[in-house]
């Protein structure tokens, strides 16, 4: 989803559950008491019409998300919220289509399972890593003991003159 302002989110979410800008409307009105038409859900997704604060609320328990998920796009809040809109989305559609609820948490299994191995492989250069800087910092340790002798053989050396 490359939705980034709530216009365009309340647009995606509703297009999401096959609505028309009326059903909207309606779904609103029966949730709020407020009469919304579709004109108004047009300027509202268009932005020509704020979104009112109050409605926010409504559209995210109408919608079956956080408010947060009217705001943020995927990436900006923790990795969480893509989970969590996936699961919203898996549950919103199994109500209708068990099968088209099947196929998302699917997908999104799949996609986990990639980022998972992305995620070993990442760990797995990274303990690469630290063993590289572990054996630099033993040779280290071990030049510094000897420089350590020198210094100290020098030095009472030195005072020997």
């Amino acid at each position: 989803m490359i939705n980034t302002t709530i216009e365009e989110r309340i647009s995606y979410f509703r297009s999401r559950n096959n609505w028309s800008q009326a059903q909207l409307g309606e779904a609103i009105e029966k949730e709020s008491g407020k009469a919304v038409s579709k004109d108004v859900i047009s300027n509202y997704e268009n932005g020509k019409r704020k979104v009112p604060s109050e409605l926010v609320p409504v559209l995210a328990k109408i919608f079956n998300i956080s408010t947060d998920e009217l705001f943020y796009k995927p990436g900006e809040g923790s990795h969480l919220n893509s989970i969590e809109e996936v699961m919203s989305t898996a549950r919103h559609t199994a109500t209708k289509d068990k099968a088209a609820a099947f196929d998302i948490t699917f997908e999104a299994l799949e996609k986990a399972k990639e980022e998972i191995q992305k995620l070993k492989m990442q760990v797995a250069e990274y303990k690469n890593e630290a063993e590289k800087h572990r054996q630099s910092a033993e040779e280290a340790s071990h030049l510094l003991a000897k420089i350590g002798k020198y210094t100290a053989a020098y030095h009472k050396n030195d005072q020997g003159k």
